[in-house]
């Protein structure tokens, strides 16, 4: 097998853990990551299907794998969700694809590789959905570790591809993720983010698993200085998660929860299973039970048959909600979803004029919620440098704080908050802060 490998990634976090556990198995059969697509013998993208723009990147690179084989031998392999779904299309789409392969069957990869190279037959390879896939890990951060405790979702949201991309949810043995968990934090993790479609729903389909918050609550005695945790369902979060998150230390206090709509009508029409007003009392739940918690959120907007009254509920539920931060994106029908055989009947111009209202108006939410931390202290866990040279890192609510100074990734630092911006956090060490302000003190 050709040895040296690079991985593109786009869409979720699962699927940047699935790059981790590619990577891993490939490793066990000779092949080198490498940082650049010029250093590679094989190229492997890992696609997205949860918005049509996030399907469209994919192919642009295709177009440029196009260009670089001309030049030199090269595989090419397409999988992750658009893999999964699309299969032979992307075949027949695209000559310069060797293989395609899907969300699962990773262990298979070596052998489509070895069947281009020594036969040149181009190959898809799509696997069913059993069980949750184990695989050796080569990890991308030396401070976080992710860790996948259910993989699929069964709830079927009449817009979203991931039942169709991923399959039914699918819970892993309790056992196998806290000897993992175990293994990052021997190895130096300092943090484990607990991966899942939909976290919440952990042991549905297991006999005596306990729930999420069992497995929440055993993950924290393995000892972890930070834990975290995506995707939440609102649906299926109950008060039992917050008094956890409250108990226990080393659970960061973030949940990111996707509202998708402030509007009953098309939360119905989403099959959500929720209303704008439960949705408000999960937030203040929270906020009531873990005192500083970061809420974030997704938005749709443009979903078929969305009026100008829909989008009101959706503001005013950025409005009330107050959230840290929110990914917001124009709908788009995805293959065999129930909603691709609507109407797609809001215009593309009244979509972007949305989006825009919203991520105008959550800018000066967020700015105004970051303001307040300013003059406060927080302890980050330091991830890497920024472009001008100072390092950044998380506060324990997931806020990003970038400070000048010099500290290696994994390395914890407490700020003093000096300013703000909409997206992040910046200040300084306190001991430098209170070298300072003593100055000022003794000035005459």
């Amino acid at each position: 097998m050709r040895n040296r490998l690079y991985i593109e990634t786009w869409g979720c976090q699962m699927n940047r853990h699935d790059a981790e556990r590619i990577a891993g198995a490939l490793s066990h059969e000779g092949a080198h990551l490498v940082d650049s697509l010029d250093e590679a013998d094989v190229v492997l993208f890992l696609g997205c299907m949860v918005r049509q723009k996030a399907e469209e990147k994919v192919y642009g690179r295709v177009g440029a794998i196009v260009e670089e084989k001309r030049r030199r031998p090269l595989i090419l392999g397409v999988g992750g969700c658009l893999g999964q779904v699309r299969g032979d299309e992307l075949l027949q789409r695209f000559p310069a694809i060797d293989f395609v392969f899907g969300s699962r069957g990773f262990g298979q990869l070596s052998e489509a590789i070895r069947r281009r190279v020594d036969r040149r037959e181009r190959s898809v390879s799509v696997a069913e959905p059993v069980g949750v896939e184990e695989t050796p890990v080569l990890r991308s951060s030396p401070v976080t570790a992710m860790v996948t405790i259910t993989e699929g979702c069964s709830n079927f949201c009449s817009y979203c591809v991931v039942p169709f991309a991923r399959g039914p949810m699918r819970s892993r043995p309790a056992m196998r993720i806290l000897d993992e968990v175990k293994d990052a934090v021997l190895a130096g993790a300092r943090e484990i983010l607990l991966l899942g479609q939909n976290v919440n729903s952990y042991g549905a389909d297991l006999a005596d698993a306990g729930g999420f918050v069992d497995l929440l609550r055993r993950v924290s005695q393995v000892g972890p200085e930070r834990i975290r945790f995506t995707s939440s369902h609102p649906r299926d979060v109950d008060a039992r998660l917050f008094e956890a998150m409250a108990e226990l230390p080393n659970v960061m206090p973030h949940i990111h929860a996707a509202c998708q709509s402030g509007s009953d009508r098309i939360l119905a029409a989403m099959n959500r299973g929720t209303t704008k007003e439960q949705l408000l009392r999960m937030v203040e739940d929270a906020r009531v039970k873990v005192p500083g918690i970061n809420f974030t959120t997704d938005l749709i907007v443009g979903f078929p048959g969305e009026t100008s009254g829909d989008f009101r509920d959706t503001l005013d539920l950025i409005e009330r909600g107050r959230f840290g931060s929110i990914f917001v994106a124009k709908y788009s029908p995805r293959p065999g979803t129930r909603s691709a055989e609507w109407a797609d009947d809001v215009s593309d111009a009244e979509k972007a004029e949305r989006l825009q209202t919203i991520l105008e108006r959550q800018r000066e939410i967020a700015l105004e919620e970051n303001e307040h931390f300013v003059g406060s202290d927080l302890e980050i866990l330091v991830e890497g440098r920024t472009r001008e040279g100072s390092i950044f890192g998380r506060a324990p609510d997931h806020r990003t704080v970038s400070v000048i100074a010099d500290r290696e990734p994994g390395n914890l630092l407490t700020v003093r908050v000096t300013g703000a911006t909409a997206a992040s956090l910046h200040g300084e060490p306190v001991a430098i802060a209170a070298t300072a302000a003593l100055a000022r003190k003794e000035r005459p």
